[in-house]
Formats: C-alpha cells, sequence, structure tokens
C-alpha cells in the first residue's frame, strides 16, 4: 500500500500529477471559507464572496503567466453554457427580478470555471481533508457560543448554527462530499499521515452532527448502503467497518451531551411528524413550473413566484425555494435548460460510477459515494443553489474527470 496525501494512491493509475498540488490551487479552495463581504452596487449591497477576488487574481495568473487554459470540452461544460444563455433569456423576461437572475447564474458560471480548472489542476486528499476538517472546527465553535443562547426549542438551536460558509443544513451538503474521501484517505494511507487523515475525518463527522441536519445524516446513510457491493469490491471488510465504527464513537463520545440530545430530539420530531411545510413549498413550486414550462420564473426568483401560490413573510421570499433540485431547477429554468441541469449532475454521476466499477478502489468508490449522498441530500434540499457548494461539487466532480483520465486504455468506461 502506498503512503501518501495525494490523490493517485495505487500503482495501476500513474499519472503526471503525483506529488503536491499544482499551481496552488488549494489557495482558491481554501478562500471559499471566509466567506465574503457586502459590495454596493446599482444601489444595492450584494455579498460578494472573497473566492470570487482570489479566483480571478488565481486565473489570470495561470493565464498570462503559465499560458494555462482552463478545459472547456465536454457535454457538461456545453450544457451549462446553455443553461447560461437560457438564463439569460428567461432574466430578460422576468427583468423586475434581473439582479437575482445574474446572481445565480453567476454561480452557476463560477462552478463551471471550477470544474474546468480542477479537471486539470491536482488537488491533494490532504488539502480537502484540512479543509473539511476547518469547517467542522468552525462548526462546533459556533454551537459552543450559541448554546446557553435564546432559542426556541431544538429546531430554533438548529436555525441559529452558522459559519461563514452558510447555515447549518447548507453545510452539512458540502461536508457530505468530503466526509468519504477523507475515511477513504484513512484508509489508503498509513503512519503519522493516517492519523492526520483520521482526525481529520472525526473533525469532519463532528461538524456534521453539529449542523443537526436529518436529511444530510439519513443521505450519507443511504448513499453507503446503496454502494455496499462496490464498497466490498474495493476491499471493505470487517476490521475497516469496525475502524470507521470506533473513529465515529469516539466523535459521539467527546462531543457535548447536549448536542447529541438536540440530535435524538429533532430525529425522534421528524420520525413522528412530517414536514408539511416543506410539502407545501414543494408543491407551489411545481406550480410554478406549470406556469412558465418553457423559460421557468427566471434563475434565482422562485422565492417570489412561491410567494402568489402560499403564504410566505416577505423578508423570508428571497431566501425561499423548492428545496428539490429537479423542481427547483425546472421552476427556475424551465423544462429544457431544467433537463439540461439536471442532465449535468447525472454526467456527473454517471462518471463516477463507472470509474468506480471499471476500478474499485478506496477512492474512487468513495468519490461516488460523496457525490450520490450530496445529490440525494439535495432532493430535500436546495444546496446546490449556493456558490460554496458548487464550488465543491465541481473540484470534487473533477477529481473524478481526472481518475478518469488515468485509468489504463482497457479499463476505461465507455462514455
Amino acid at each position: 500500500m502506498i503512503s501518501s496525501p495525494t490523490l493517485l494512491s495505487d500503482v495501476a493509475m500513474k499519472s503526471p500529477w503525483w506529488g503536491k498540488s499544482r499551481g496552488r490551487f488549494w489557495l482558491v479552495i481554501w478562500s471559499v471559507l471566509l466567506g465574503g463581504a457586502n459590495v454596493r452596487f446599482l444601489g444595492r449591497e450584494p455579498v460578494v464572496l472573497y473566492f470570487d477576488f482570489v479566483l480571478v487574481i488565481w486565473l489570470v495568473y495561470q493565464v498570462f503567466w503559465n499560458g494555462f487554459l482552463p478545459s472547456l470540452s465536454g457535454w457538461i461544460i456545453k450544457l451549462g453554457a446553455f443553461c447560461l444563455l437560457s438564463g439569460t433569456l428567461s432574466a430578460i423576461v422576468h427583468y423586475q427580478g434581473l439582479y437575482k437572475s445574474m446572481a445565480a447564474m453567476k454561480v452557476l458560471g463560477c462552478g463551471l470555471l471550477v470544474y474546468a480548472i480542477a479537471r486539470k489542476f491536482r488537488l491533494g486528499l490532504l488539502s480537502l481533508s484540512l479543509w473539511g476538517a476547518t469547517a467542522g472546527i468552525l462548526l462546533l465553535a459556533n454551537y459552543q457560543t450559541i448554546r446557553y443562547g435564546e432559542y426556541e426549542g431544538e429546531a430554533g438551536l438548529k436555525d441559529v448554527v452558522e459559519i461563514a460558509l452558510g447555515r447549518s443544513n447548507y453545510v452539512a451538503s458540502i461536508l457530505l462530499l468530503l466526509i468519504p474521501v477523507g475515511f477513504a484517505a484513512v484508509v489508503l494511507n498509513k503512519g503519522k499521515i493516517r492519523l492526520v487523515f483520521a482526525a481529520c475525518s472525526m473533525l469532519m463527522f463532528a461538524g456534521l452532527i453539529a449542523t443537526m441536519s436529518r436529511g444530510a445524516m439519513l443521505a450519507i446513510v443511504v448513499a453507503t448502503v446503496l454502494s455496499l457491493p462496490l464498497l466490498y469490491r474495493a476491499g471493505l471488510r470487517v476490521r475497516h467497518s469496525m475502524l470507521v465504527l470506533a473513529l465515529g464513537g469516539a466523535v459521539v463520545f467527546l462531543l457535548p451531551s447536549d448536542l447529541l440530545s438536540a440530535n435524538a430530539v429533532l430525529i425522534a420530531s421528524r420520525w413522528e411528524e412530517s414536514d408539511l411545510s416543506r410539502q407545501e413549498l414543494m408543491r407551489a413550486s411545481w406550480e410554478c413550473f406549470k406556469e412558465n414550462p418553457v423559460l421557468g420564473v427566471g434563475p434565482g426568483q422562485l422565492g417570489n413566484a412561491i410567494a402568489s401560490h402560499m403564504l410566505v413573510p416577505e423578508y423570508d421570499q428571497q431566501y425561499m425555494n423548492a428545496h428539490n433540485l429537479v423542481l427547483n431547477a425546472l421552476a427556475e429554468n424551465g423544462l429544457l435548460a431544467g433537463i439540461a441541469l439536471l442532465a449535468m449532475v447525472g454526467i456527473v454521476l454517471y462518471k463516477a460510477l463507472s470509474t468506480a466499477v471499471a476500478h474499485p478502489t478506496a477512492l474512487d468508490v468513495a468519490l461516488w459515494l460523496a457525490l450520490l449522498a450530496a445529490v440525494i441530500h439535495n432532493m430535500v434540499e436546495a444546496s446546490f443553489e449556493g456558490q460554496q457548494f458548487q464550488v465543491v461539487f465541481w473540484t470534487v466532480s473533477g477529481i473524478v474527470e481526472m481518475r478518469r483520465g488515468c485509468l489504463p486504455a482497457t479499463m476505461k468506461p465507455n462514455t
């Protein structure tokens, strides 16, 4: 077994990107943790992420000094370009919400750009694991500061857990993309670096518990169960399962008892009574789609459209969405662009699954499991609408693309 914190951790997949991260791309990813600042523009004060500035500076440097060009080929980029063009047309038609549509299209554009870069730039597992561990630490620190504050019950406590990355449910979606990869790195490495990956995995898992996101926890359980045949082919045995359980048990033992109690109460409450408000949001989103089947209501404008079908407080309208990736895509983008966006996600899942089937290593299966869990969670959450989530999602997708490129010709899946 090879001990290395890089993505290439097995002999069968030799690659020119062995070694440390190339071009300091990790700086761009880490800037996502910093949040953003309000910038006054055309009478408004939108929040512009520090990531945006770092990405532009990094890309300009790479293009003009290193001659680097992002990889803009493939169906995902083509479908993404179609979604942006369709979104522009829809924004013009729904002129009253032009600003929101521009902001939503910027999120997708940044995600596609990150994917085009991540397909060509290696990013070490150590960078991703430390990034996720930092997010976990921030979540735990935030919980510690608010645990004795004023809130209404466990649901109220969950709603106030928030860091620069976003609110609890949203950050949970991001952690789903990194936790399986962190555990895979524990299996693939040995020595002191294994302990580092184990610590990072435990912190990410602790952060997930701090979000109190029942949907995220269920999503990773369902994704793991569905991936059991691949996990077995990748070498998962009882001793590995015991290692994961031991790490998880250590996390549970070390966490505050009131955090565990809050999670238990929230899970029990959802078991006893379903979330009718979320069902109503999905119904209203479907009605919005039926009223605007061609161009949709416009990117980023679903909240205002939902308000015409159900009672929504005015201050909540800008944050309202379908809480479902499929309904959100169709209602905001219309039939053609909505299907194109869903096809992009489907292609990513297909590539991850076919790579894991063709070459079932711990890392390849973990990448598939991570993407599957994130997509499952997006069936009850709208994380895909956020730029931070898209940055991590498309980074992981770019890693899958690089893994496919390293497969020997005899093992490459059909595309």
